[in-house]
């Protein structure tokens, strides 16, 4: 808890300027890094001296606004490189305007599968219709990979199935800040989306393998809230093993779901994260899918 108070004030230290009639916040990160909120996920703008670099793209409905800002910050320079940290709509709004029009949108190869995709996610009662074929990511990878981008080494990468199969860091590397996307939440609980790949080991290993990156001069950008350290990693990755402890304990003594949740599983954690209801159904019901590969211990 003294982690997120804490980081708290690093967020409020950085200088903003408020874009009132899209409700768009910029502020500047460091050197010609900008962060934008307010369209529906943290967007970063790297600006360089022939382009300009974004990691992820907002909501649709939000597109307009960002790419004028985006233009702004850039003082006209054309977008080179747009990432998307995973297949979500929140992070794929700019895809629609930057696809057709050329611009390399990087993504692992099972975001773009997703993309390609026609499914029904069951805990949120929503179905998804796959994107136009020029809107997909079109520069796709497995494991890693990495580029120059105005002097700026940025290295990107799949460490774990976190809240989908294929969440991806962004780490650039002189700067030393590192976007996380959906691997790390403020102020709520993450969301293990099992229907498209998440699960709690993916995300003890997502986690750790981001901690092996940072250090603890780091600025750790999460897809919603504000920036962090390296101290908000440790504090999730404590509350994650704890998760895991406590759904692999019910499964072995053959709890239902009601009874895991009525056991309040995650009570010591509420008062960083908040309501942990959603969090804690999603812990059971993923957990289910990969009993079988003996995700947990003593379960045959």
């Amino acid at each position: 808890m003294l982690a997120g108070s804490a980081l708290g004030g690093l967020a409020m230290a950085l200088p903003s300027v408020l874009i009132a009639q899209q409700n768009l916040v910029t502020s500047r990160l460091t050197g010609d890094i900008h962060l934008i909120s307010g369209a529906g996920c943290n967007v970063v703008v790297a600006v360089g001296v022939d382009s300009v670099l974004v990691v992820d793209g907002g909501l649709m409905e939000f597109s307009g606004p960002l790419q004028q800002e985006i233009d702004r910050l850039g003082q006209g320079k054309p977008v080179s490189t747009l990432f998307n940290t995973n297949w979500r709509p929140e992070h794929c709004g700019l895809n629609h305007k930057l696809g057709p029009a050329g611009v390399d949108i990087i993504a692992h190869e099972n975001t773009r599968l997703w993309q390609n995709n026609d499914f029904y996610v069951d805990w949120e009662e929503r179905h998804y219709t796959p994107l136009a074929a020029a809107e997909q990511a079109n520069r796709t990878f497995y494991k890693s990979g990495s580029l120059v981008h105005g002097g700026e080494t940025v290295g990107y990468g799949l460490i774990g199935q976190f809240h989908t199969d294929g969440d991806i860091f962004i780490y650039f590397r002189e700067s030393n800040v590192l976007i996380t996307g959906d691997m790390m939440t403020v102020g709520a609980y993450p969301l293990i989306d099992y229907v498209t790949g998440g699960s709690i080991a993916g995300a003890q290993k997502s986690t750790s393998g981001l901690l092996d990156i940072a250090d603890a001069e780091t600025l750790v950008v999460p897809a919603s809230g504000g920036v962090q350290s390296r101290a908000a990693l440790e504090v999730q990755k404590q509350m994650l093993d704890h998760a895991y402890e406590k759904v692999a304990d019910a499964y072995r003594t053959g709890r239902s779901l009601n009874q895991f949740m009525a056991a309040a599983p995650m009570a010591d954690y509420d008062g960083i994260y908040g309501d942990s209801a959603l969090f804690v159904e999603l812990l059971y019901r993923g957990t289910w899918y990969h009993v079988p590969g003996r995700a947990i211990r003593g379960i045959i």
